[in-house]
């Protein structure tokens, strides 16, 4: 049996922190009850997640070569652990208003019209879905505390 690489750390952690938010989104936040419970989006969520942890890990079984990452992944993956850091300190919506500025601004150049126009298409997902109809309470970081 050879070595665990990135290749087959990566999908395990991601399989189990997906198991972890399926099991948190049904037994603690809820699934259904004749509507939508506060778990339902998460947990069909973190279900795809498994399942894909679970091909992506297959298939670097038939992998040979060594992992090679490249600047534009690499960046991805520290954006979203920024994102995870940024939770922690300001707050989930706070830390995804400032990434997304981030991002079209500094990384893509995009003009402040489709910046502001994406970020209100965002907040409105974001608010409308998540927060008023399905009732998820995101994190708000050091920020709950003064509130």
């Amino acid at each position: 049996m050879k070595n665990l690489s990135s290749k087959q750390f990566i999908p395990i952690v991601t399989g189990l922190l997906g198991t972890i938010f399926a099991y948190v989104g049904i037994f603690h936040l809820g699934f259904w009850d004749n509507k939508p419970l506060p778990g339902f989006f998460p947990t069909i969520i973190s279900i795809t997640m498994v399942l894909a942890s679970i091909a992506a890990f297959i298939q670097t079984l038939r992998e040979t070569d060594k992992a090679q990452y490249n600047k534009s992944e690499l960046s991805v993956i520290l954006g979203a652990l920024s994102i995870i850091a940024g939770t922690f300190i300001i707050g989930l919506i706070p830390m995804v208003i400032l990434y997304i500025l981030y991002w079209l601004k500094v990384i893509e150049k995009a003009p402040w019209k489709d910046t502001l126009i994406i970020m209100a298409i965002v907040m409105a997902i974001v608010l409308g879905v998540f927060v008023s109809w399905l009732q998820i309470h995101f994190p708000w970081g050091l920020l709950e505390t003064f509130m």
